[in-house]
C-alpha cells in the first residue's frame, strides 16, 4: 500500500546530502510538467521524507495528489503548506479552494473566496478569475442541496430510525443545506423522541450557520425555548469552565481521576446541550460529579449531595450504555 503522507517520519540524525533532495525534486518536477501523476507524487513523497516541510515538494505534492483524485489527503498536505508558508501563495489557495469544492466543504472555500477578495490581496488580472471561482462554488453548492430528498428528514421518517443512524443521516449532510432545510430541522430538535445526540448536533450546526429561528427543546426533566443565535457554547461557558475549575481543585493530586471527571461531565454536557444543568449551582453540580466518581471506585452508594442531580447523572451513563447496545 502506498504510504501517506501522515505517515511521514523525519529522518532524525541521517545526514543527507542537499544535492540529493534537488535531485529529487528536480525529478519530481519534471514528471508533473509531463503529468506523469503517480511518478511524480512517488518521487516528490521521497523528498518530503527528508525534508516534510518543503514548500515546493509540500505543493507539487498536493497538486499531484489532487490530479490523482486523492482529495483528502490533497486537503491535508494542502493545509500543511498554508502553515508553513507556501512559495506562491495565490497558485496555492486557489488549489486549496479546488480541494475544497471536490470534498464539498463550500462554506469553508466561500469563506476562504470572500476574505482574498475583501482583504484586496488579489491582483487586478487575478480577481475576475476569483470571482468565477466563487460563483462556481455556489452552483456546485446549490445544486448538491437540490439532490437532497428533504423528505427523508420528515419527522415521521426520521423516528423509524435508530438513534445512531439519525446521527450519522444529519452528520452526512453539507453544512450548507441547512438553511434550507431549517423548518424540518427544528421540528426535530422540538420532538421529544428523536435522539438527543442528534438534537444536540443539529443545534450545534444551526448557531454555526446563523439561522435565525427559536426552537423549543425538551430533554430529560428540561423544557424551554431557546433562539438559535444565542444558544450557550459550551466550550467558552464561563459556568462549565467554572465547574471544571471546581474539578481541578479538588483532584490536583489525582489527575487521572480528574481526566476522568472531566470525560463523564464533558459527555453529560453535550447529552444534555442546550442545558447547563441551570438549575443546580456550581458546587452542586462539582460535588455530585465528584461523588458518583468516587463511587465506582469505592462500589460504595453514600452518595453526597442534590439527589435527583445524581439520579439524572445515572440516566445519563444508563442513556449511553443503552444507546451503544
Amino acid at each position: 500500500m502506498r504510504k501517506k503522507y501522515r505517515d511521514l517520519k523525519r529522518k532524525g540524525n541521517v545526514v543527507v546530502f542537499p544535492t540529493t533532495i534537488s535531485r529529487l525534486l528536480t525529478e519530481g518536477m519534471t514528471l508533473l510538467k509531463q503529468e506523469r501523476y503517480e511518478e511524480a507524487r512517488d518521487g516528490l513523497y521521497q523528498v518530503l521524507t527528508y525534508e516534510p516541510e518543503h514548500p515546493a515538494a509540500l505543493g507539487a505534492y498536493s497538486y499531484c495528489l489532487y490530479e490523482l483524485g486523492d482529495y483528502e489527503e490533497a486537503l491535508e498536505v494542502c493545509r500543511e503548506l498554508l502553515n508553513v508558508g507556501p512559495i506562491h501563495y495565490l497558485e496555492t489557495m486557489e488549489l486549496y479552494i479546488s480541494i475544497l469544492m471536490q470534498v464539498r466543504e463550500f462554506e469553508e472555500a466561500e469563506s476562504v473566496i470572500e476574505a482574498l477578495i475583501e482583504e484586496n490581496v488579489l491582483p487586478a488580472e487575478r480577481l475576475e478569475q476569483f470571482h468565477l471561482l466563487r460563483d462556481l462554488n455556489e452552483r456546485i453548492a446549490s445544486k448538491s442541496i437540490e439532490k437532497i430528498d428533504a423528505d427523508q428528514f420528515s419527522t415521521e421518517k426520521f423516528l423509524k430510525l435508530k438513534p445512531y443512524e439519525q446521527e450519522r443521516k444529519v452528520m452526512e449532510l453539507p453544512h450548507s443545506s441547512f438553511k434550507a432545510l431549517t423548518a424540518k430541522m427544528i421540528a426535530l430538535v422540538e420532538h421529544p423522541d428523536i435522539d438527543y445526540l442528534t438534537k444536540t448536533y443539529i443545534l450545534f450546526i444551526l448557531h454555526q450557520e446563523k439561522i435565525h429561528a427559536k426552537a423549543n427543546i425538551h430533554k430529560y426533566h428540561w423544557n424551554q425555548e431557546f433562539s438559535i443565535a444565542n444558544l450557550p457554547d459550551p466550550k467558552n461557558s464561563p459556568r462549565v469552565r467554572g465547574i471544571k475549575e471546581i474539578f481541578a481543585e479538588q483532584l490536583v493530586k489525582d489527575p487521572t481521576r480528574l481526566q476522568m471527571v472531566n470525560e463523564l461531565f464533558e459527555r453529560h454536557v453535550y447529552l444534555f446541550y442546550p442545558f447547563l444543568m441551570d438549575d443546580y449551582d456550581e458546587k452542586e453540580v462539582a460535588e455530585a460529579y465528584l461523588s458518583y466518581l468516587e463511587g465506582l471506585f469505592t462500589g460504595q452508594g453514600n452518595l453526597t449531595g442534590a439527589e435527583d442531580l445524581h439520579q439524572l447523572i445515572v440516566q445519563a451513563e444508563m442513556w449511553f450504555e443503552m444507546r451503544n447496545e
